[in-house]
């Protein structure tokens, strides 16, 4: 079924209109991209475009995110106990992520592709980048699960403040990005 401009009235509206005059490097971008939509890559697996941007813009993404968070570095290990805790090291054994029961874990719920970031060698906050397949269990053979909820919870729980932020450089368009930090880092 083909839709001509009639059909697609009834459509919501695809996002931003095109800028008005469009510049020489837009319109290469644009042409760029229909190409790529156009073609049919050796390996499928980047048939995806998502995936092609990903991999071209990822380290723009990351970068950007380091700029605007004012980070440094990335920690040794994604221990987001030292964030809650303001420890020099992460004190979970290799073999046992949650050997202290008692105190913080070493990652919070859901955490996947997961980053401490240090600002002047302390911790700052602790990034992950989740997958919504991953953490809305809706096709599981349990009930259904939401693990929002106890990502959230978790936050509350040790006193951080909890962003989402939809451009992931891990894997563009397939993830989001999760971001805990201390209230007062960004007050």
């Amino acid at each position: 079924m083909t839709n001509d401009s009639s059909d697609q009235e009834d459509y919501p509206t695809p996002g931003p209109n095109e800028p008005v005059p469009s510049w020489p490097e837009y319109n290469h971008l644009k042409e760029a991209v229909h190409a790529y939509l156009d073609h049919n890559p050796d390996d499928p697996t980047w048939e995806d475009i998502w995936r092609a941007l990903g991999a071209i813009m990822g380290e723009y993404q990351r970068d950007a995110f380091v700029n605007a968070f004012d980070l440094d570095e990335p920690a040794e290990r994604s221990c987001i106990r030292r964030l809650i805790t303001g420890e020099d090291e992460c004190p979970h054994s290799p073999l046992e992520a949650d050997d202290d029961p008692q105190g913080p874990s070493h990652k919070p719920p859901a955490s996947d592709h997961a980053t401490l970031w240090l600002d002047d060698g302390e911790p700052a906050l602790y990034s992950m980048h989740v997958y919504s397949g991953n953490i809305e269990r809706l096709d599981s053979e349990e009930p259904p699960h939401n693990l929002w909820f106890d990502v959230f919870e978790f936050a509350r729980e040790w006193g951080l403040e909890v962003s989402i932020l939809p451009k992931s450089w891990y894997n563009l368009g397939s993830t989001v990005h999760v971001v805990f930090y201390p209230p007062e880092r960004y007050r």
